[in-house]
């Protein structure tokens, strides 16, 4: 039995984040993914940092599974190639500035005259049209516009963005989703289709505050580590920096906290009798239960008395908690990979991130990230002679500037 996506062909002409992760699921469950690079930089993210004996440490992740070249989108050679290339593709994406594919030639209009039945996908900050598509494309600007940042933060502080770059990640797996039902639309129909995936968008439909903004016009903003209308149900700090989470605000979990905590009589304070009041009062609930997580020098032995009473409770890890736990490598959310041709022999392994997704009849696979243009050959040559290739690499030599 086969994988998932065996026999299908992606054209992955992104950058940094969203792209890669949306061409790089792809490659987890079997499809051919050939990332289109510039000759001599790459993807932008080969140049950030931490980097391994020179080699960026990214890459390795949003990399994975795939083959790279590097053409110069502005040469109508390396256009003539990747339309070629197009001609025996079933997916198409690029995350350039919009417009720019256009320039290039290689916009859906371009790629689905010589392929009509291509799924072909771009991903931008904002989308193609309106004045927002003008917006620089990157993460924290979508955060920005979509009121996520605003929403993020201690209620009486400022904006904060995410700890991560939250509207990649969504935008990625929105592209994902677009295009695999484009490609049940072409499977039912025949007929590929133009799928417009912006980050803004993505951040917009994960605002839940948006509903109650546009209904109610009460201008709803961040509450916090504190929910604003369930409590308790948050974060809650103990000793020596460590925290832990607490959500116990049902009939039933409240009072078997305030017994776990030694103050039953809490259940039946006024204070902090029903959700309303807890919420109303939520400084004070704080204090109390803060009081208590200080009472033990290890934040897991008030988790583990919360736990085995039956309070939904957790320790706050740290990312190198994450790294370290053996579970999360049982779970296949943490996996050993190969270094490309560049690295062996300096370091042979990786260690990153799994697959998002687990099937019962299917696994990943996790091939090696590739060098810069390392498959120039292997995929080049069925379009140009070997001739013409090393002076269209001569031609570009230095003409893009590495991170």
């Amino acid at each position: 039995m086969g994988n998932i996506f065996d026999g299908l062909k992606v054209i992955d002409i992104t950058n940094n984040l969203a792209g890669p992760l949306c061409a790089q699921l792809f490659g987890d469950y079997g499809a051919e993914v050939i990332k289109v690079e510039r000759p001599g930089a790459g993807d932008d993210s080969r140049g950030l940092a931490p980097k391994i004996e020179g080699v960026s440490l990214f890459p390795q992740w949003s990399a994975r599974n795939k083959k790279s070249v590097t053409l110069a989108l502005d040469d109508p050679r390396a256009q003539k190639i990747i339309l070629e290339m197009a001609k025996e593709a079933d997916v198409f994406i690029e995350s350039y500035k919009p417009g720019m594919m256009k320039k290039f030639n290689l916009d859906y209009e371009a790629v689905s005259k010589v392929n009509p039945g291509i799924v072909y996908a771009s991903i931008s900050v904002a989308g193609q049209v309106g004045p927002k598509s003008k917006v620089p494309g990157f993460d924290i600007i979508a955060q920005a516009m979509s009121g996520f940042m605003d929403n993020t933060g201690e209620k009486t502080g400022n904006p904060t963005k995410c700890g991560t770059v939250i509207g990649d990640y969504v935008g990625g797996l929105n592209a994902f989703a677009s295009i695999l039902a484009a490609l049940l639309y072409k499977q039912k129909t025949g007929e590929g289709q133009y799928c417009d995936v912006s980050l803004l968008a993505g951040l917009v439909g994960v605002n839940t505050l948006i509903d109650r903004a546009a209904t109610l016009g009460d201008n709803p903003t961040r509450s916090g580590n504190h929910h604003g209308s369930m409590a308790p149900y948050g974060l809650y700090n103990g000793n020596n920096g460590q925290s832990c989470i607490i959500a116990a605000y049902t009939g039933k979990m409240w009072p078997n906290l305030c017994q776990v905590i030694g103050q039953p009589e809490l259940a039946t304070d006024p204070r902090f009798d029903s959700n309303v009041t807890r919420t109303k009062n939520i400084g004070q609930l704080v204090e109390v239960l803060e009081t208590w997580l200080k009472t033990f020098d290890d934040i897991d032995e008030p988790v583990k008395l919360m736990a085995d009473a039956g309070i939904a409770t957790c320790k706050v890890y740290t990312t190198q908690d994450v790294a370290d736990d053996p579970e999360y490598r049982n779970l296949g959310l943490i996996v050993d990979m190969d270094t490309p041709p560049s690295l062996q022999g300096k370091r042979d392994k990786v260690t990153t991130r799994g697959s998002w997704f687990k099937f019962s009849k299917c696994q990943p696979v996790y091939h090696r990230a590739p060098d810069l243009g390392e498959h120039n050959e292997e995929i080049l040559l069925k379009y140009i002679s070997k001739e013409e290739l090393d002076q269209c690499l001569a031609d570009w030599a230095g003409k893009f500037k590495k991170q």
